[in-house]
């Protein structure tokens, strides 16, 4: 919807709902292999959100709905649009999807915003922005909303790419560090192609590296997004160099990622337990509607709530955003990944039930 209105532009409503219909007003080649989704909503709202949390998606592929998380690539300083940029999985079934399906005037339904990894809540006036292959997304939402507000922020980024060709929103990076004095930019190429000539650095994340890069590392507030191995990577050489990881911030863009080992642990620890409980199937009630169903040992209690029709928030379904959290009002259940759950909540008994199983019966307040 296109609003020509001063008045009506400045009356427009605020993204309010947790589910929301887009449509798909461009798509932008950003890579060979990276595109950019731009959205707008049917009736026209402002997009608000803060710059790094992502939204939800579900999409029916072959008749099988598939549920995936995105992180927000545009800024709240610009909310009439919202941008997904997705890198194109060969292996995976949803990207595959979004590349050869979304096109201008296809829909899209939005679930969100969700996380916990942001900037507004971390406040600081000398940033390190950290970013690896589609990593880059939540930092460059960030980058964007304080460039376009002018902020008297110190920022550095520095992002790592494979090649030159993979270098996502190259020409956009290139142009904030020429016309903001307090951005400065870095871009780290870890196998140039011969005929590309690179003049920037080259090589992989090591310690050295990186305090040369950044000399005033140690007065930064850092936030960081990529795949999982340059995580721990870029933790190990903090670590090293005796940063304080209390201003290290950072979000792997798989649902989880960051907390493999800890999770695998968990999960075995947990399956011991269920093998000490009863097998089921228990009772689940639903106190709003007094509905009770009959539910296995072996069933998420997200995918359930959904099978029965019942509204319920999610995004991630991995534990992390705490979008799908509900109070349990009695029984025994078991949960693999709650890290999205503040503590308050979890002392007034609830629970995330995309990463839960119930070990009796239960009775939840929806």
């Amino acid at each position: 919807m296109f609003v020509d209105n001063l008045t009506e532009l400045q009356s427009l409503e605020s993204w309010s709902t947790r589910k929301t219909t887009a449509i798909c007003v461009n798509v932008i080649e950003e890579t060979h292999d990276v595109k950019t989704f731009q959205f707008k909503t049917e009736q026209a709202q402002l997009f608000h959100f803060k710059p790094g949390q992502f939204i939800g998606i579900q999409v029916t592929i072959d008749g099988e709905r598939h549920n995936r998380s995105y992180t927000i690539a545009s800024s709240p300083t610009r909310p009439h649009v919202l941008e997904l940029t997705v890198k194109l999985d060969p292996a995976g079934s949803v990207s595959p999807w979004l590349h050869q399906n979304i096109k201008v005037g296809s829909s899209l339904e939005l679930r969100g915003p969700a996380g916990r990894f942001n900037c507004m809540d971390i406040k600081s006036n000398k940033v390190l922005l950290i970013s690896a292959g589609s990593g880059i997304t939540p930092v460059m939402s960030m980058a964007r909303f304080w460039c376009d507000q002018s902020a008297d922020k110190d920022i550095h980024f520095v992002n790592w790419s494979r090649s030159v060709q993979d270098i996502i929103f190259r020409r956009e990076l290139a142009l904030l560090d020429h016309q903001h004095a307090n951005f400065n930019l870095e871009v780290v190429c870890t196998k140039p192609g011969l005929t590309e000539n690179w003049l920037g650095r080259r090589g992989r994340l090591n310690k050295n590296l990186l305090l040369d890069i950044v000399p005033d590392l140690h007065e930064r507030t850092i936030f960081c997004c990529g795949p999982e191995g340059f995580m721990e990577q870029l933790k190990t050489c903090l670590q090293q160099l005796d940063f304080d990881m209390s201003q290290y911030h950072d979000e792997t863009f798989d649902p989880g990622g960051k907390k493999k080992s800890k999770l695998a642990a968990e999960k075995v620890e947990a399956q011991k337990m269920r093998d000490e409980k009863p097998d089921g199937p228990f009772n689940l009630t639903f106190k709003k509607t007094g509905k009770t169903v009959i539910v296995e040992a072996d069933e998420i209690l997200l995918e359930r709530i959904e099978a029965e029709g019942i509204a319920i928030e999610s995004a991630c379904r991995a534990g992390n955003c705490g979008c799908c959290q509900v109070k349990k009002l009695s029984g025994d259940t078991n949960t693999v990944n709650e890290i999205g759950l503040h503590s308050e909540r979890k002392q007034e008994n609830f629970i995330l039930t995309c990463t839960t199983r119930l070990e009796s019966d239960v009775e939840l307040d929806i």
